[in-house]
């Protein structure tokens, strides 16, 4: 429960210290006098989001630190940070600078921490925490709470089943989007891989292909000069080369010398002509075959068009990404043959799963469906001690089109008379709503409940009989939490405690607590206006000595 709250630079308080009790508590005072300070401390304290709004005019900082008495172990926290010999110390600080700081057991903390702790240990119901129950999550909460232990053990199990098949599900889907990136990144796979290991490649083939092939072709062109000059040495089928032309001119040179030097000239001409011969033949050799030479070509062409199709159809840039590719290809493909296996089993486990959630749901439907009788009897019931007469409450269940984790059902609270029915959204007053939450808050078992419960004018709308009835029933839920109420109303401040007044003088808000005649006369100014009015102070203390 919270024990202290001391407050500094909030709204219209400039300082003060408020001390609580584990029963009822109330506040009260006149319209302005700075109760919504007290109410806005203690959402700072609670883990709220704060404003620089909230700090007093002409002040830098606030700060709200709260003091809780709990034996509650709260998780994520540090072990230096939790509750220690059953006390919980918190401080909120607001500057205008829009740093804010927040700390527990003098540890500061990110807020969001903050709240997520001291968040479990106190709530604020405003006049708008009747939206709560418009919410279909929370109304399924109230009555799984009212359920018996089947329900809380068949809802652990279900949430482990459709853990498990959720795993199971996303292991699939993650085994079909693999399978789809490997489809598409290697469709060519089929056609790529043969032809990689046909073409044999390596690294810097490509390059060294266009090598070979530059220079092969430079061979051809130098073959093809050869042949020109050849031809035109030794001549063709049909024509004399210079060969001829040159052994004629021999034979003409040596008839014309002198006979004496004929025989010389003879064998010189023939020497020459025969080692011109020599050349021509061994220059053929030399060459080579034309035939062999575009056959090379031809098959370093081959190879080099293969080379350029692959990295086309494997989106490559060069080998090293088409050897990847391939290597890729390879365990991928391998990959894809073994799912299958993979892919069956699963589906056959989440279906199984499936299944099992299924009939768990059925069996929750049915543990639920006592839980809510249990809640509409007890919440009927207490409609009578909240001047609810005709009025009756109801749960009504609404089959999902999908399962979840908490099961297949919705839940929809619904109020009825003689003459009107339907969702407590549609036809409820505020003050039906606020005496509706009042009686499931009654009816919810304690560890539904917080340590302390703020209530903020929840009576609004409510009066005479209703707002004495529902006055009663908030000092009953004291005997079970702790409740501090901010309230305007003197039947219900007579039930309280311990009471708190807020008073504003000289622009600043002051918080005493009353007792004997000066709660006497705060209680007849709520009643008359007049806190010096006899009737009204008569009145006061008959509200007192029915407490």
């Amino acid at each position: 429960m919270l024990e202290r709250l001391s407050i500094r630079n909030v709204g219209g308080i400039s300082r003060c210290e408020l001390l609580f009790g584990s029963g009822f508590t109330v506040v009260t005072g006149e319209s302005g006098a700075g109760k919504s300070s007290i109410v806005r401390a203690i959402e700072l304290a609670s883990g709220k989001r704060g404003h620089a709004s909230l700090i007093r005019a002409g002040e830098e900082e606030a700060a709200v630190d709260a003091v809780f008495q709990t034996d509650l172990r709260l998780p994520d926290l540090e072990e230096e940070q939790q509750p220690a010999e059953g006390t919980f110390f918190t401080k909120r600080n607001l500057s205008r600078s829009g740093r804010g700081r927040a700390a527990l057991q003098g540890t500061q903390v990110p807020v969001a921490l903050y709240a997520s702790s001291v968040g479990r240990l106190i709530h604020i119901q405003s006049q708008f925490a009747q939206l709560e129950l418009l919410d279909p999550g929370r109304q399924l909460a109230m009555v799984d709470s009212c359920g018996k232990e089947e329900l809380q053990s068949l809802l652990r199990e279900l949430h482990g089943v459709f853990q498990r098949a959720r795993l199971k599900e996303r292991e699939l889907k993650d085994i079909a989007v693999r399978r789809s990136e490997i489809e598409q990144r290697y469709a060519n796979a089929s056609e790529v891989v043969p032809l990689v290991k046909k073409v044999d490649l390596t690294a810097g083939l490509e390059a060294s292909l266009e090598r070979e092939i530059l220079d092969l072709s430079h061979r051809l062109s130098d073959r093809a000069k050869l042949t020109q000059t050849l031809d035109r040495l030794t001549g063709g089928l049909s024509e004399k080369g210079l060969l001829d032309e040159l052994t004629n001119a021999c034979k003409t040179l040596v008839e014309c010398l002198p006979p004496e030097n004929a025989e010389q000239y003879v064998r010189l001409s023939q020497d020459m002509l025969q080692n011109f011969r020599d050349t021509v033949e061994l220059t053929r050799k030399q060459m080579g075959s034309l035939e062999t030479l575009s056959r090379e070509m031809e098959v370093l062409e081959q190879r080099l068009g293969y080379i350029r199709k692959l990295r086309r159809l494997a989106g490559a840039k060069n080998e090293e990404e088409l050897l990847s590719y391939c290597r890729g290809a390879t365990e991928g493909l391998a990959w894809l043959e073994e799912s299958y296996e993979r892919l069956e089993k699963l589906t056959q486990e989440a279906r199984d799963l499936r299944r099992q959630a299924s009939q768990l749901a059925l069996a929750i439907r049915e543990e639920r469906k006592r839980a809510a009788d249990f809640l509409e009897k007890r919440v009927s019931a207490l409609f009578q001690d909240l001047a609810m007469d005709g009025i009756g409450f109801s749960i009504r269940f609404v089959e999902l089109p999908k399962l979840r984790r908490d099961g297949a059902d919705g839940v929809e609270f619904t109020l009825f008379t003689d003459k009107r029915s339907g969702k407590v959204d549609k036809i409820a007053s505020g003050g039906e709503l606020s005496r509706l939450l009042l009686a499931l808050q009654l009816s919810l078992p304690d560890q539904w409940l917080p340590p302390t419960l703020v209530f903020d004018e929840v009576e609004a709308g409510l009066g005479g009989k209703a707002a004495v009835l529902s006055g009663l029933k908030l000092q009953e839920l004291s005997r079970r939490c702790q409740v501090l109420l901010v309230t305007h109303e003197a039947s219900i401040a007579a039930l309280g405690s311990l009471h708190y007044v807020v008073r504003k003088q000289g622009g600043e808000s002051h918080v005493l607590q009353v007792q004997g005649e000066d709660r006497i006369h705060e209680l007849a100014r709520m009643l008359s206006g007049n806190p010096d009015l006899p009737e009204a102070q008569e009145h006061a203390r008959r509200l007192l000595q029915r407490e």
